[in-house]
């Protein structure tokens, strides 16, 4: 990779050698193109202040344009211990490391650059290229995936107005290769899925791998639904379905005595709750949730969040422990399932948002349902909950869900399959986003 394409002279302030007129005099120097007398100046300075990095940086960099690599490496190895929190000196030292071929040591000093400056594009682009040639092909698509989703979401790298010019060719590059490595990586991860079942039974889950990938353009036809992630064609249209598709649904539905008594008593000590939204105490998030209530808030019990079961509110919840671990939960690595006591508290609304895929529905078991509690789905329609009755939605529709009462609504809230989707599609479901959080997370 190259460098940031020009050297800088910029002077940290307080430094000792900040003021020292040579650096000025040595950069007017490397502006006439008078190499020898600028290298010959930055290396006084340097004699006399070890850590100044704009010199090291210059006069590396001028070693190994003349294929010195030992000087360079010397003059960046010792700057380094004077000044060793400046990013740029140490990225230039593993870029060093990497020319002299000492491949190992490059790979920890950009790691460690990294693990200080995690937004640093260059450098992911850079640890790429170095587990290519360990020949850690999964490690390089997951660093050029950092890279290039990094820059482009600062607007950087999005093509060639957005990309510096000594910078075009390798960019473009790493983006190509990008391409290329993520469709591998996730047709592979439905391979054993096709071969055990055919290609026929994972047509509708490479045709949703083809979307997310944008090689094709498909959206859902209702202007509503937009999944903010994965989108499944071929399922049927509507936000709202029959719960009963759910085989284990009775099951659920006939627990409802003893899971509200359970709730019921949680709700009475009104401790154990915690934001639905990951945020502290007494932190509001109006544009998530709203109301006339100044503490509005969306609280929850989680027995399982993003696939992460909390083994002391089973304890806490004996009974419906025991319901929830008898059906036949979605289970995604590091995703699902997310089950939990739904709490949305007295003069609240959750603000109109999309869930991330169709390929699950969200199921609701009503508990505690005061008057003027509704979930909405934005221009089809509101569904007035009623306790004991299920009701399953598909959430990448656009809804909201209000509590116009003066009192907390309670709801069971769980993830379910879609159940539309075939079971060797819910494998290559499963496997696919697994293979796909493993690349981007």
């Amino acid at each position: 990779m190259a460098a940031d394409g020009q050297r800088k002279f910029n002077m940290s302030a307080g430094a000792d050698w900040s003021v020292d007129p040579r650096l000025a005099r040595a950069g007017e120097l490397l502006q006439r193109r008078e190499v020898l007398q600028a290298e010959l100046l930055f290396r006084a300075v340097l004699r006399e202040h070890p850590g100044c990095v704009p010199a090291a940086r210059t006069v590396a960099e001028l070693s190994l344009d003349r294929g010195d690599l030992d000087g360079a490496l010397a003059v960046l190895r010792n700057a380094a211990q004077v000044a060793p929190t400046d990013l740029a000196l140490r990225f230039d030292l593993a870029r060093a490391q990497a020319q002299a071929g000492q491949l190992a040591e490059s790979q920890a000093a950009v790691e460690a650059v990294l693990k200080d400056d995690p937004g640093h594009h260059l450098a992911w682009l850079m640890l790429a290229e170095l587990r290519d040639a360990a020949g850690d092909g999964f490690g390089a698509l997951r660093a050029r995936w950092q890279a290039i989703d990094r820059a482009q979401r600062t607007g950087r790298w999005l093509g060639r107005d957005t990309t510096e010019p000594h910078l075009m060719q390798a960019v473009m590059g790493h983006i190509g290769r990008l391409r290329e490595d993520r469709r591998h990586w996730l047709q592979q991860a439905i391979e054993p899925v096709r071969q055990a079942f055919g290609g026929a039974a994972v047509t509708r889950v490479e045709t949703a791998l083809a979307a997310y990938l944008g090689e094709i353009d498909l959206r859902p036809p209702h202007p509503q639904q937009r999944p903010k992630f994965l989108y499944f064609p071929g399922l049927p249209d509507g936000p709202y379905h029959d719960p009963m598709l759910q085989p284990w649904a009775p099951q659920l539905r006939d627990a409802w005595p003893a899971i509200r008594a359970e709730a019921m008593q949680l709700l009475a000590e009104d401790r154990d709750f915690e934001s639905f939204l990951g945020l502290a105490q007494g932190q509001r998030a109006p544009q998530y949730v709203g109301g006339s209530n100044p503490a509005a808030a969306w609280d929850a019990f989680f027995f399982y969040r993003h696939g992460q079961r909390f083994d002391s509110n089973h304890t806490r919840c004996p009974a419906t422990s025991a319901v929830l671990e008898g059906l036949t939960l979605c289970r995604v690595a590091r995703q699902a399932p997310e089950v939990c006591f739904s709490v949305l508290r007295p003069q609240s609304t959750i603000m109109p948002h999309h869930g991330v895929t169709n390929t699950r529905l969200v199921m609701h078991l009503p508990l505690i349902v005061p008057p003027g509690c509704a979930l909405n789905v934005i221009g089809l329609g509101e569904h007035h909950w009623r306790e004991g009755e299920l009701m399953m939605f598909d959430d990448t529709y656009e809804h909201e869900a209000w509590n116009r009462s003066d009192s907390p609504r309670l709801i069971v809230l769980m993830d379910c399959w879609n159940p539309h989707l075939t079971p060797p599609e819910q494998q290559a479901v499963q496997r696919l986003v697994e293979a796909i959080d493993a690349v981007e997370n």
